[in-house]
């Protein structure tokens, strides 16, 4: 299944101290140099990402793998391996099973969904797909929406799955928590092989953090994600979800390999 328009999503809209502010598409989109097909075939890549942010950093996350930074002449440049990853930090993972005001752990709503997966053999996998179905009118640019009213309304892009799905998991005791990063697509918006935004989950599952992405819960490519930053779900525009949205602006990729 390639990626296209209504698969990926793009905030067009940000809610910023209740007032809107328009974001030009270009933002959200970074075009890399060097992709080719064996990207689109492979399981791992690798790719070099430059920043003129001197402290622009990347963290090694259940996809990615940091094998070099370098810093000189006011620029940071990054080389990162992408694909399947087997992140074991267990630290912590308390903190990602509390309930925050986008969450709505104490609504009766998410209980009772939550209660459906109580005996399933993968409740992780079963969760994405759920909301993958749940959430039927694949909406983009609307702002950040509970978890209670997403599954209400059964509206929203890549962020109104990911509320969800960590929603869901937590009520579930699965550590989980959601990823601000870009994927590669292979057509967005008129363009070709360019990297989008996108946010995603992370669960802790069975003594490792995967990747869990309910916008294409049986479409996953590991190798095509680059994760910028975890967002804490506490409020809209946490300052790590500011700083990897400011960093997109001038922020190159390319692949090596």
């Amino acid at each position: 299944m390639k990626l296209r328009h209504a698969a990926c999503c793009i905030l067009l809209v940000f809610f910023i101290w209740g007032n809107a502010v328009s974001i030009p598409p270009s933002s959200f989109m970074i075009i890399p140099s060097g992709i080719n097909n064996s990207v689109y075939s492979g399981i791992r890549t690798i790719y070099k990402v430059e920043s003129s942010d001197e402290d622009f950093t990347l963290y090694s996350t259940a996809n990615q793998q940091i094998l070099s930074v370098n810093r000189y002449s006011e620029k940071s440049t990054i080389l990162v391996s992408s694909g399947e990853s087997h992140l074991k930090d267990n630290k912590d993972l308390n903190i990602y099973l509390k309930n925050t005001p986008y969450l709505n752990l104490d609504k009766e709503s998410i209980k009772k969904t939550a209660e459906k997966f109580k005996n399933s053999l993968n409740p992780v996998s079963d969760v994405s797909l759920f909301v993958y179905n749940h959430i039927s009118n694949k909406k983009i640019g609307i702002p950040l929406l509970p978890a209670s009213s997403i599954l209400t309304g059964k509206t929203g892009d890549c962020t109104e799955h990911s509320i969800l799905t960590v929603s869901i998991l937590r009520e579930l005791q699965i550590p989980s928590r959601a990823v601000v990063g870009i994927i590669l697509a292979e057509s967005f918006s008129g363009k070709e092989n360019v990297f989008v935004y996108h946010m995603w989950v992370e669960a802790y599952y069975k003594g490792k953090w995967i990747l869990v992405d309910s916008t294409r819960p049986r479409d996953i490519h590991y190798n095509r994600y680059i994760a910028l930053a975890y967002h804490n779900l506490s409020t809209e525009a946490p300052s790590d979800y500011l700083r990897a949205i400011s960093t997109m602006q001038d922020m190159k990729i390319s692949l090596v390999k």
